[in-house]
């Protein structure tokens, strides 16, 4: 009786992830082009801009993306395991599990640098920080910035806001398009690693389509690295007047957009 119960769990189980990702991917535009999947955020800005029509580089790449809840997800590891997405952004946590896992992606380069911020609700050293579930490197991050006696709660993306307002900790780490719309102390965490990488199916490798891409994505991190074209893609996310403050903010952080190498 227990294996059956255990069985009839299992598919159950198995009927909700695939119903649920069915859904989820239903939701969204119908896409064309080279598909990406990236998250809402510092990196996912620069995904959304590349596909505007404020970016010049629209003319050159034929692209459509769609936006995770969550790079780390099981809704997110299906879908790039289902061959849904021809690129992806993700988290060095999610891209190395990815490559490790045996699916068909290599990295291809860093996407955004030091986008990983401390929010605090004092402007003093917190005892306890939230930070991503499943995201070991913000952890070692927090550790390595400030001090290893902190403690580190793992929480869902969605829950840190929330945890920090609630006093549940101290701190919490968020992407800085987060951070921007929360009130609180904010301490840059800078790495010598990535906060988001580009992986991209081996299929494209050597393809002229890859390169194209290459070729319009540099080109949009030399215009979203601007302060210009940052200020004004900010305004229209945050839904500001003006971003000048926030914009202040990103540079203080140390924020930055990397351009990508073409692969050999």
């Amino acid at each position: 009786m227990k294996n059956k119960s255990r069985l009839y769990e299992g598919i159950i189980g198995a009927a909700i992830i695939i119903l649920a990702l069915t859904v989820w991917l239903s939701s969204g535009k119908e896409m064309s082009g080279l598909r990406v999947a990236c998250n809402d955020d510092a990196a996912g800005l620069l995904i959304t801009y590349l596909a505007s029509r404020d970016s010049g580089a629209l003319e050159v790449v034929n692209m459509s993306y769609q936006q995770l809840q969550d790079c780390c997800s099981s809704q997110t590891e299906l879908a790039l395991a289902a061959g849904n997405f021809d690129l992806a952004v993700l988290c060095p946590d999610g891209a190395d599990k990815l490559v490790a896992s045996g699916q068909p992606y290599v990295v291809l380069g860093e996407v955004v640098d030091n986008a990983l911020i401390l929010v605090t609700t004092q402007d003093k050293l917190p005892q306890t920080v939230g930070y991503m579930n499943g995201r070991e490197i913000q952890k070692e991050l927090v550790w390595s910035n400030l001090d290893s006696s902190i403690e580190m709660q793992p929480m869902l993306p969605a829950g840190l806001p929330y945890a920090l307002e609630r006093k549940a900790v101290d701190g919490v780490v968020l992407d800085i398009l987060g951070a921007l719309k929360i009130e609180g102390y904010r301490t840059a965490l800078p790495a010598d690693y990535p906060t988001s990488v580009l992986a991209v199916h081996k299929d494209l490798l050597g393809t002229p389509e890859l390169a194209i891409f290459i070729k319009a994505y540099n080109q949009a991190v030399t215009e979203m690295n601007s302060t210009g074209v940052l200020t004004r893609e900010l305004a229209g996310k945050l839904e500001l007047e003006n971003s000048s403050a926030e914009v202040k903010v990103w540079k203080d952080m140390g924020v930055q957009y990397r351009m990508l190498a073409m692969p050999d």
